[in-house]
């Protein structure tokens, strides 16, 4: 049997009895228009790390509340001893039990009527959370899984989902696929080994928020406090539906209240630029209420590359010193260097030819204290058979703060002091890990995120490579204060996060309660950013700065799989759907691409407020084509008007405004309906050209600054 809740809005939503078990949330509509396949329940899973699995929820009571509604649930576990820690070897730990009787607590589903004005709609429906309580067991984790298509089947709706592994445009179809989790390659979907992770972290490998659209609206589910959740959004091959698995992630407790996720429907035929405005208005509300809750500013887009050189081994006389760092050479611009003159070299020889070919924003490679510098010239044998590793890669970071090998704190300050009298943003790479092998774990083993094994956690790349670090402990002030040093001594005006997603989100330190990363890691952002390094970007999607991650150019059947990337997305689903690459800064490596037709993915990207730094087109001398050096001067001279922005109709391009300057890049071309008051000009590289008064056409592939006189 069913009983139907109502909220206000013309909110309907079904509760699945069957013999006073509560079987999930069937039938959802809003103003009369499903949300969701109600033949596919929405399922809660929950259980404790200690062997007991909840399988059946009973109803106890519904209950009408703050004009919404109370579900109160009897949740029975039962004891089954298969537990989620694991021993040495990834067998489960078995959780002993003086018997089989079932054990129960209270678990109370709470649903309230939610509404939002956005992008100029109305948007109603409901939000639902979650409130365990036990005197005798503690969770830490809860999970929903649910289907939600507009009209019941995701045919013919379209999903616009920004993440680091997926299409960020799905138009759905029973045929075709879809799928937020990371593979190891995109055609071994499928197989239960073809994951390196799942069940991702929101606002870091997938989009914080669901958007989907139709002929009869928009759908969108969010969370306006946002924390710790994790999930999966696919629709397979064969099926016409949408599935969504949110995990709640909190510290292990007998009391917990999970986040409140809103749904919400604005009725109503979109044409499509409409469609991703709203989803643009949506970006913008949330990820900037998240930015709030965590007191992080905005960063926006500027034309940013990394370095790219040679190391150049060289042989020391026998008479030198044993010392063979001194080996080492670094060939970049036109000069090759000693290893500690790199920097030197970088800010005399490089940054001025980066400048002049537009680019603003920039970072060496990494040059902190890490395995490389501190023992890297160690050997396996120095410690006997049975010692340890010695090294890693300049990942395997030791401290964040310049390694003399490089030159130090003085080689960097040269740097920036050079890099300020160009205008150009210096950063450097930072990550939520480090290695083993820092004297910070030796000191405090306490420090190091612990998995469910007992072991440091290492994600996919083992714990004798890098090691998570729990930002909860003190390492968070130390790491601070690195921080602070370099950039009082040194400077520093950016940060590039690399493994965000899959080492700072997704590792729970199971010898403390599972606590997770996000709240304390999002402080740091907070105070770093309060020190004076103010720009983030992040290789994930993030809404704290810049999503700046690599995608292969796999160009469907043409090529073979580009291993570089681990096969787990393709530039390809971005073609041709660059305003979905707003605030992203794309590390792309083109393959079997014309000239023409990467000028055009640069200019429809930079359109959006994106960019695309195409590693493949220069080498260590770092000259870039022509037309990119064009596109990039183009760029740095409207991007301080591109504050809003609407698509044009039928793919015509974009404008944004300031609320003063209006700023037009056109893909195709435009004739003004009439003259109009405000000055127009032509952007070029070399800066404004002043068109004629009468002037009402303009033309495609170029972009225009329209103004008060």
């Amino acid at each position: 049997m069913a009983q139907v809740l109502d909220l206000v809005g013309d909110t309907l939503i079904e509760v699945l009895d069957c013999g006073g078990e509560f079987v999930g949330i069937g039938n959802v509509s809003v103003d009369g228009v499903a949300l969701r396949n109600g033949a596919r329940p929405l399922a809660i899973r929950l259980d404790t790390p200690t062997g007991v699995l909840y399988t059946r929820l009973l109803i106890q009571q519904i209950v009408r509340c703050d004009e919404g509604w109370d579900i109160e649930l009897k949740a029975v576990g039962l004891p089954w001893g298969r537990g989620e820690y694991l021993d040495d070897y990834g067998q489960p730990i078995q959780w002993l039990s003086e018997d089989l009787e079932p054990v129960s607590d209270t678990l109370t589903l709470l649903i309230r009527p939610a509404a939002l004005e956005l992008g100029c709609r109305t948007w109603r429906g409901f939000s639902y959370a979650f409130r365990f309580d036990s005197d005798s067991r503690q969770i830490h984790r809860l999970q929903t899984h649910a289907t939600w298509e507009i009209g019941g089947r995701i045919t013919d709706n379209t999903v616009l989902s920004q993440g680091q592994c997926n299409k960020p445009v799905y138009h759905g179809s029973q045929e075709s696929l879809f799928t937020t989790a990371c593979l190891r390659t995109l055609d071994a979907y499928g197989s239960p080994q073809a994951n390196s992770f799942q069940l991702a972290s929101r606002c870091g490998l997938v989009q914080g928020f669901d958007f989907q659209h139709s002929p009869q609206g928009a759908l969108l589910q969010y969370w306006p406090q946002f924390a710790n959740i994790s999930s999966l959004v696919e629709s397979p091959p064969g099926s016409d539906v949408l599935h969504m698995i949110d995990e709640y992630r909190f510290d292990l407790s007998g009391q917990v209240q999970t986040l409140a996720k809103h749904v919400l429907f604005t009725p109503g035929e979109l044409q499509e630029h409409e469609a991703r405005d709203l989803w643009y208005a949506s970006i913008e509300h949330i990820y900037g209420g998240i930015r709030e809750q965590y007191h992080v500013a905005r960063t926006l887009v500027k034309p940013m590359v990394m370095m790219s050189y040679d190391a150049v081994l060289k042989d020391s006389p026998a008479e030198e010193s044993p010392d063979a760092k001194s080996r080492l050479n670094i060939r970049l611009a036109d000069v090759e260097v000693d290893h500690a003159k790199m920097l030197y070299a970088v800010a005399d020889s490089l940054l001025p030819r980066m400048v002049e070919q537009g680019i603003r924003r920039f970072f060496p490679d990494v040059i902190s204290e890490s395995d490389v510098t501190e023992l890297g010239l160690k050997r396996k044998l120095d410690d006997g058979m049975h010692g340890d590793l010695h090294c890693a890669s300049i990942c395997a970071t030791h401290r964040f703060f310049p390694a003399e090998y490089w030159g130090g704190i003085k080689a960097w300050r040269y740097l920036y002091e050079r890099a300020q009298s160009l205008g150009i943003e210096l950063g450097h790479w930072f990550a939520p890990h480090f290695s083993p092998r820092s004297p910070q774990y030796a000191e405090h083993p306490e420090y190091r995120m612990i998995d469910a094994m007992g072991m440091p956690a290492g994600g996919g790349y083992g714990f004798q490579t890098l090691v998570v670090a729990d930002w909860n402990t003190g390492i968070y002030q130390r790491t601070f204060d690195d921080m602070k040093q370099w950039h009082e001594e040194g400077g520093l005006d950016f940060l590039f996060i690399d493994s965000y997603s899959n080492m700072g989100m997704l590792q729970l330190n199971y010898s403390e309660k599972m606590r997770s990363n996000f709240a304390a890691f999002s402080r740091l952002l907070s105070d770093l950013q309060g020190i004076g390094i103010r720009s983030l970007t992040f290789e994930s999607i993030s809404p704290f700065g810049i999503n700046s991650f690599g995608v292969a150019d796999l160009r469907g059947d043409q090529l073979e799989q580009n291993r570089a990337v681990a096969g787990q997305n393709d530039f390809g689903w971005w073609v041709g759907e660059e305003d979905m690459a707003i605030d992203c800064s794309l590390f792309v490596s083109p393959r079997d691409r014309t000239p023409e037709e990467l000028s055009e993915f640069q200019f429809r990207a930079m359109a959006n407020r994106g960019y695309l730094a195409f590693h493949d087109l220069y080498d260590v001398r770092h000259i870039l084509p022509e037309w990119w050096s064009r596109a990039n001067r183009v760029y740095n001279l409207v991007s301080p008007h591109m504050k809003q922005r609407n698509l044009l109709p039928d793919r015509g391009g974009v404008r944004w405004t300031d609320g003063d300057t209006e700023v037009l890049w056109l893909y195709k071309d435009m004739t003004l309906a009439t003259r109009t008051v405000r000055q127009i000009e032509r952007v070029n590289e070399n800066g404004f050209e002043l068109l004629d008064p009468e002037t009402t056409h303009l033309a495609a592939w170029q972009v225009y600054r329209i103004r008060p006189y």
